[in-house]
């Protein structure tokens, strides 16, 4: 319940100041359809919220009652003004223009510039080890001779989703706790959270890649991790999207998660 509250207090404090930023360079969702992040004064969605968000020019997306938020669509330029005579709704908002764009922070001249930061691996790690300079930095080799981790830890990893194809990452994957959010709805279709971009697939290697002689070796190789898509195969986050994914988290009880990316506000 404790998460519940500060998930609520925080979109009570975002929905609030994406009424009055000014929204941020980032493309439009579809035509003249906008995606809203409604919520309510109480901590629950009430059981008429599809026909109210209907009669006020809209549809009910999906609803996450836990924390009273509903994410619902409309092309009505008074949806807003519509939802907001209702006494039960505390504020809504559309979500447009407040993508972030995940940044090409690896590119070819990092990697080649990370050529002096080499170490040697003394026979620690995968074949490919020699070139984690940043393992060496945070000690990592020194931390794998306590432990690699838990397979009963399981890390969401809220990305772009990953290549659970990959030989390094294969023998680790919990497809159970795997989601796209993309829209804001849970799917939990493998091909809804293939990473189809980059940046969730890296960051998962860096958390979790396997020891299998191939490769490199993540933090914690012996984990498990969940692939949660909160951004497009385009690099953008969208706020329904990361909002679907922290809930994800929450009711599948991950132990950890990381985000790797900025969402506005």
């Amino acid at each position: 319940m404790y998460r519940y509250v500060k998930i609520s207090l925080t979109l009570i404090v975002a929905v609030s100041l994406m009424t009055l930023a000014a929204p941020r360079a980032a493309p439009t969702q579809a035509d003249t359809t906008q995606t809203y992040i409604v919520l309510y004064k109480q901590q629950r969605v009430p059981a008429n919220a599809a026909k109210v968000i209907a009669k006020a020019g809209g549809t009910l997306v999906y609803s996450y009652d836990q924390i009273g938020v509903v994410i619902a669509e409309s092309d009505s330029a008074s949806f807003r003004d519509n939802l907001l005579e209702h006494s039960r709704i505390e504020n809504a908002a559309s979500t447009e223009g407040f993508a972030v764009k995940l940044g090409d922070e690896l590119n070819s001249a990092d990697v080649a510039a990370s050529g002096d930061l080499l170490n040697t691996t003394d026979g620690w790690g995968d074949p490919m080890s020699d070139l984690q300079w940043n393992m060496y930095q945070i000690h990592v080799p020194e931390a794998h001779e306590i432990t690699g981790g838990s397979p009963s830890v399981v890390v969401g990893d809220i990305d772009t989703g990953l290549d659970y194809t990959h030989p390094d990452l294969a023998p680790n994957v919990d497809f159970a706790n795997s989601v796209s959010c993309i829209g804001g709805v849970p799917d939990q279709d493998p091909a809804a959270w293939y990473d189809g971009h980059w940046h969730g697939t890296f960051t998962a290697g860096i958390i979790a890649a396997a020891e299998n002689d191939f490769g490199i070796l993540g933090v914690a190789p012996d984990v498990r991790i969940a692939a949660i898509k909160g951004c497009t195969d385009v690099g953008y986050c969208w706020p329904e999207d990361i909002i679907c994914s922290f809930m994800w988290a929450g009711d599948h009880e991950l132990d950890i998660t990381n985000n790797s990316y900025y969402v506005d506000p």
